[in-house]
């Protein structure tokens, strides 16, 4: 499916030169049914895969699997029957789980599959030199692959292999990722470590971590300035979808020229105002943290605190004022 191997870096893989062959017959044991897990066990079988899942002691997502219709194992159960194992675990889990449940049942010609690089960029799991491991990660959310596949389409992806894999476990990437919905608009070669750092630098800086932080701050500041919280919310949370619509469909110069001229020019002359060099600077120290493993040790190490950080967020005014806002903006969910 490639014309050379390995490929190189950057690498573009089209959805229609690629096939299913790498996995007919196989077994593929999800393990993990969270929602990206839960996602890629439904695509696969809506691509005609066999799958079964596995799912640890109390997990309550093994009973959603049995309810949709999965053969649900102990994690150790499903991978003693399968070719190809997943491993959709969160990330400070996966170490233990492999070391007890994962490796000493893989039969000698499975494959070790990763939706995340992080477990072997971080040297997590360390699979036997020849052991076929691969990365087949969706550039999307869970929910959004899964209504992307159910619809006939998908979402980007990108794929790697480490270097002690056979060269042919290339082409069981490809096709692993056709079959869960990946490589719609492409799937490009990159290596578990930049895909790893990749991902956690747009979270931290842009999209769970920056976006979330601008948010807050400017509600706030509008707020205690005298605003009304409806008008706080409207401009610094609601519009925001709006303009990364646009910026989603059209790119930034197109989504420059379907704003209003004034929204244009002010962001123009402002949005450098807010981030500055300092900022920058900041963000640098960030993916400095992510490539020389400070946030993979602390991640590993504190990852229990999330649950209370998340409580006091969601305390604060801007998660309240949503608690009032959204059911009005989004009846429809309401009803479901």
């Amino acid at each position: 499916m490639f014309e050379q191997y390995p490929p190189a870096p950057g690498t573009e893989i089209n959805a229609e030169n690629v096939n299913l062959d790498p996995l007919a017959g196989k077994t593929v044991a999800i393990v993990g049914y969270g929602t990206m897990g839960r996602a890629h066990a439904l695509n696969l079988v809506r691509s005609g895969c066999l799958v079964v899942v596995g799912s640890r002691n109390g997990s309550k997502s093994g009973l959603r699997a049995v309810q949709e219709g999965f053969a649900v194992l102990p994690v150790a159960g499903a991978v003693a029957q399968a070719e190809v194992v997943m491993l959709m675990l969160p990330d400070e889990a996966m170490a233990a789980v492999y070391q007890a449940d994962v490796e000493p049942h893989l039969r000698p010609e499975a494959a070790l599959g990763f939706a995340h690089g992080f477990a072997i960029a971080f040297d997590q799991i360390h699979p036997a030199v020849g052991r076929r491991c691969f990365l087949a990660a969706p550039k999307g959310q869970g929910d959004m692959l899964l209504q992307a596949h159910a619809g006939g389409g998908g979402v980007p992806g990108l794929l790697a292999v480490t270097e002690d894999s056979p060269a042919e476990t290339w082409d069981l990437a490809a096709a692993y990722a056709k079959a869960v919905g990946c490589l719609t608009g492409g799937g490009f070669v990159t290596t578990f470590r930049t895909e790893c750092i990749s991902d956690q630098f747009g979270e931290q800086v842009v999209l769970c971590g920056g976006v979330i932080e601008l948010l807050k701050s400017a509600f706030d500041i509008m707020v205690d300035a005298g605003y009304g919280e409806e008008n706080a919310y409207f401009e610094c949370v609601h519009e925001l979808k709006l303009i990364t619509d646009l910026l989603h469909r059209h790119g930034v110069d197109g989504m420059r020229r379907m704003i209003s001229g004034t929204a244009s020019y002010g962001g123009l002359t402002r949005g450098p105002r807010i981030i500055d060099d300092g900022v920058r600077d900041r963000m640098k120290d960030i993916l400095q943290e992510l490539e020389d493993g400070t946030f993979a040790r602390e991640l590993l190490a504190r990852h229990g605190e999330t649950a209370a950080l998340a409580a006091e967020e969601a305390a604060g005014p801007l998660a309240t004022t949503g608690h009032l806002m959204l059911p009005r903006l989004h009846p429809e969910a309401e009803k479901n």
